[in-house]
């Protein structure tokens, strides 16, 4: 995996590129494995996750337990009906 966080046209941008390992590891192992990076190696306030799920609806069940009123949830415009 490359991590970078570089600044684009004026914006700050985090560029995270994936190997063919880490999209099969992600693929193969849906729900069971994820990617973590730590927002301090980036200077980061954040840390990031990326998983994996056969759809939004595998992908919500797996964040279901964290969700709580505090959590903000987007939902890409594209998405909603």
């Amino acid at each position: 995996m490359l991590k970078a966080r570089a600044n684009l046209g004026g914006r700050d941008t985090v560029i995270i590129g994936l190997t063919f390992g880490n999209l099969t590891k992600l693929r193969t192992e849906a729900g069971d494995t994820y990617l973590h990076i730590e927002g301090a190696e980036m200077a980061l306030p954040f840390d990031i996750i990326i998983l994996s799920g056969k759809d939004e609806k595998a992908l919500l069940e797996l964040i279901a337990p964290g969700i709580s009123a505090d959590t903000k949830v987007t939902i890409d415009p594209k998405l909603r009906n």
